[in-house]
């Protein structure tokens, strides 16, 4: 299992994921700086996971989604965390922005 890095928070937002041909739509359950859990609302198989994972993440405060691509890291029952390879500046910024709602709203950091 990889290490951690950074602060996480839970939370509950829309993603979009796109695998190939295939897009599902899933809740982001926790995110941090460097990745984001998802609950995929279905098992995921041995062997299913896609090695790069296009994520289009609806935050609540945002009207344009923020888009990433990501690597699966792990996954246990329905739950999937994937690791960000690719995000621009502007969308970090933005999911940093996202930590500071989160924080007003009292939520606890990991």
């Amino acid at each position: 299992m990889e290490r951690r890095m950074g602060l996480r928070a839970r939370t509950d937002f829309g993603v979009m994921t796109r695998e190939g041909k295939r897009t599902s739509r899933c809740r982001g359950i926790e995110v941090s700086s460097s990745g984001i859990v998802l609950e995929r609302g279905r098992r995921i198989m041995r062997g299913e996971p896609s090695f790069l994972v296009g994520l289009e993440i609806n935050l609540p405060e945002r009207v344009q989604p923020l888009r990433a691509l990501a690597r699966p890291v792990w996954w246990f029952g329905t739950q999937q965390a994937l690791r960000f390879v690719r995000m621009s500046d502007a969308d970090r910024l933005t999911l940093a922005e996202h930590f500071d709602v989160l924080q007003l709203r009292g939520v606890a950091f990991g």
